[in-house]
């Protein structure tokens, strides 16, 4: 019985102790907290004499540092490193100390010798080169790790933490020339995301591209020495999308594919993406390369069908357009829809054609015949609405306002509830704006604004706003009744926003050049008006078709400076991302003004987007 209670006593002893010095460390961690440490080095004094600890070590060394009471420091961290003699960065922590207290001859020593000492295991060379890092003495974390590779006989140890360290200390080239060792013989390409990620960190801070030249011209000259060497292949290749060079990427692309023993798949890759990036001559240069090795090539038929869209997306973002350019992909579309026929599968050709035929070389009414006779050719309700679409923009391209009108609307009839029936009642609202029967237009595109198509949505917002806002009451003319007028020949007040609809509809009509006239005239009538900006960024858009970057960079800008609050100051932003990213080809230029639509205009249509190009330019998802 006695010696129970006298188990229990000391169990309360210990209990009442632990207390204690729980309640003792609190306090003087809390001393720390608020600087007061004179009175936490008292209580730390106490605490470590009793149990020594790295946890209350460290606050303990802190605080003495910070009073620069260096002989207590010394006696405290040989008394560390006497309790615990196998832990490193105590005995970094004693040179510290020297270094701090003047005494720089005997710290290099310190150091020195831990540095002589070093075993031939990863685990101690991590442990100082951790040790080494925290007191940020990066010349001997190097050196750590460099004589740590020597003895262990691997060039690859603690590759990424060195890494780190060049890129901590700006050594470029080394960090360059790590990236290269670590994929030297890396055929299995395990290395491959690390060295993408060094590099990527590399470049985040690249503003006049200096470290990306030096990059690409270290890894061109390796390759050169090294030709077979996939790695290098693979990361040049890399590198050269980062930067929307596809070009060269082509030439690599080819290179991996025959080392590979692949049939154009690495081309054919590469082709995608540039026309994806809107690089159409090196796609097409791609695509083309694709079909001239001949039908035995694997992805041979998906080259040549690719090679039309390429084609058309190039043809139909350029102004002007070169005539013998349009008839001879309307041709090869042609050949293409003979050799597979009228129906389903072909459908996306037919429509281009048609397109082609009537937007693009003057046949509207070859482009009418095509059109009729693909909708009779199908039983399937949405592939003929989708053709009556087509047909009615034919029609108003030609000016047969009534005949667009009724199938736009027979399509909305059919279809009030699906996605081409609110495309169908859009564009007639856009015949009614263009028209000028802009209240009537006004209608139908506020039915429209609560469309479960975001785009369509938003499109009909746009246009509503820009009706209402610059909308002013017409008197009537009784006498007026001769609807051959309708097409931009009656007199009205609204005439800046007449003559913003009409250049609208000559875009529709791809003669931009006469677009730019009204835009200009717009501007003109008034100068201080909400139509500005629009009329601006509809400049901007020929531009760009125009190949006039410069121009188009000016406008844009200019849309941000004077009316970023606007409707349009989002769209502004979100292009100007779009023509340094893809025309004038700066990286961190696109890169900021992507960030500057996920942090100016956060509820804008274009965050999502805006996230995924800044993040795919930073390397995330390039593979």
């Amino acid at each position: 019985m006695k010696r129970v209670l006298l188990f229990l006593l000391l169990l309360v002893s210990l209990g009442t102790l632990a207390a204690q010095q729980s309640d003792d460390e609190k306090l003087a961690l809390q001393y720390y907290k608020d600087k007061e440490y004179d009175k936490a080095i008292e209580l730390f004094e106490k605490i470590q004499a009793k149990k020594p600890s790295s946890y209350i070590y460290y606050y303990y060394y802190n605080a003495l540092l910070e009073l620069e009471r260096y002989g207590e420091l010394e006696k405290l961290v040989k008394k560390q490193i006497k309790n615990f003699a196998n832990v490193q960065r105590y005995k970094v922590d004693l040179g510290y100390v020297y270094e701090r207290s003047g005494d720089n001859t005997k710290a290099e020593k310190q150091y020195q010798e831990l540095l002589k000492n070093l075993q031939a295991k990863e685990y101690a060379v991590q442990e100082l080169y951790s040790a080494f890092y925290s007191k940020l003495k990066i010349d001997y974390a190097i050196e750590t790790i460099q004589k740590g590779r020597r003895l262990m006989n691997n060039p690859l140890l603690l590759s990424k933490e060195l890494i780190n360290l060049y890129q901590y200390q700006r050594q470029t080239d080394k960090v360059i020339e790590e990236v290269l060792l670590m994929v030297k013989d890396d055929d299995q390409q395990k290395f491959m995301d690390q060295a993408k990620t060094a590099i990527q960190n590399l470049l985040m801070d690249d503003e006049d591209n200096q470290k990306y030249n030096t990059v690409k011209v270290n890894l061109q000259k390796i390759i050169q020495k090294n030709p077979s060497n996939l790695s290098y292949l693979t990361l040049l290749y890399w590198v050269n999308q980062l930067h929307k060079e596809y070009g060269e990427a082509f030439v690599l692309a080819k290179a991996i594919d025959k080392r590979m023993k692949t049939e154009c798949v690495k081309t054919y890759e590469l082709a995608c993406l540039a026309a994806d990036n809107r690089d159409f001559p090196t796609a097409i240069e791609a695509l083309e390369y694709i079909i001239n090795l001949g039908d035995g090539v694997f992805n041979y038929n998906q080259a040549r069908m690719k090679i039309l869209d390429v084609r058309y997306s190039q043809l139909t973002s350029t102004s002007p357009v070169k005539l013998t350019e349009a008839l001879r992909l309307m041709k090869d579309y042609q050949t293409v829809i003979d050799e597979n026929g009228i129906n389903s599968g072909s459908m996306e050709w037919i429509r281009k054609y048609a397109h082609l035929l009537a937007f693009y070389v003057n046949m509207p009414q070859e482009a009418i015949e095509v059109l009729n006779q693909a909708m009779n050719n199908t039983r399937d309700a949405k592939e003929k609405n989708q053709y009556k679409i087509d047909l009615a923009d034919v029609q108003l391209y030609m000016g047969n306002v009534w005949d667009a009108t009724l199938n736009y609307s027979q399509v909305d009839k059919d279809m009030p509830n699906d996605a081409l029936g609110n495309e169908a009642k859009f564009k007639n609202a856009k015949l009614s704006f263009y028209i000028g029967e802009f209240e009537w237009a006004k209608s139908q595109l506020d039915v429209l604004s609560a469309a479960t198509s975001k785009l369509v949505s938003n499109d009909a917002i746009y246009f509503s706003l820009l009706i209402s806002d610059n909308l002013e009451e017409e008197e009537e003319d009784e006498d007026d009744e001769d609807t051959t007028y309708l097409l931009f020949e009656k007199t009205s007040t609204n005439l800046p926003l007449k003559k913003y609809a009409q250049a609208d509809f000559l875009i529709f009509q791809n003669k931009d050049e006469q677009a730019l006239i009204e835009l200009d005239s717009v501007i003109i009538l008034s100068p201080l008006g909400t139509l500005v900006d629009d009329a601006l960024y509809q400049k901007a858009l020929i531009y760009i078709k125009q190949k006039n970057y410069l121009g188009a960079e000016a406008l844009l800008k200019q849309i941000e400076e004077k009316h970023g609050q606007e409707l349009l100051g989002d769209d502004a932003v979100f292009k100007l991302a779009e023509l340094y990213e893809y025309y004038l080809k700066d990286i961190p230029q696109a890169m900021e003004y992507y960030l500057k639509i996920m942090q100016n205009y956060s509820s804008s249509l274009y965050v999502v987007e805006a996230r995924k190009h800044y993040r795919a330019l930073r390397g995330d998802a390039i593979e």
